[in-house]
């Protein structure tokens, strides 16, 4: 990632990328430790055998994208553009306000690779930290490239998710 910061304000630009590969192509990519994109990166945390790599992407369902209906993808990308501006500075309680862009997707392999082909998303949201508790965070996110309900809020407990 990159940040441009002045004083107060904060401009962050971030870039993910993943790929899981074969070593011997007459077996294929492994099912496990796949990538998962979408959701808050905290409530699409299932327990099964195979192990995923969960990836956030605000605005969109876990069941929104379809490499994760056939049991996660061997690779995506995500772009996020942030700005955040501090409501208050106060060490008993931190709190800021933002404004992202996002946009990521994921395929089942270099096949079907198009870095081109992103689901879009954009949203405001708060930053609150609280000593004696850690980062409490809330973003409500609009996926462009979805149908029917386009928002849907996020929340962060502890951490960023990736």
């Amino acid at each position: 990632g990159y940040l441009i910061s002045n004083k107060h304000n904060l401009f962050a630009f971030n870039a993910k990328m993943g790929l899981l590969g074969s070593y011997n192509d007459n077996i294929g990519t492994s099912p496990f430790e796949r990538f998962e994109l979408g959701g808050d990166g905290l409530s699409n945390q299932t327990i099964g055998i195979t192990g995923k790599d969960i990836i956030s992407l605000r605005g969109y369902e876990v069941q929104d994208l379809a490499e994760n209906q056939e049991g996660g993808a061997a690779l995506f990308n995500k772009f996020t553009m942030e700005m955040r501006y501090p409501l208050s500075l106060n060490p008993s309680s931190t709190i800021y306000g933002l404004a992202f862009i996002q946009g990521g997707n994921s395929w089942a392999g270099f096949e079907d690779y198009n870095p081109f082909n992103l689901r879009r998303s954009a949203g405001l949201g708060a930053r609150i930290f609280l000593p004696m508790f850690g980062l409490l965070g809330f973003d409500y996110g609009w996926g462009f490239d979805k149908t029917g309900n386009y928002g849907r809020l996020s929340v962060v407990l502890g951490f960023e998710p990736d």
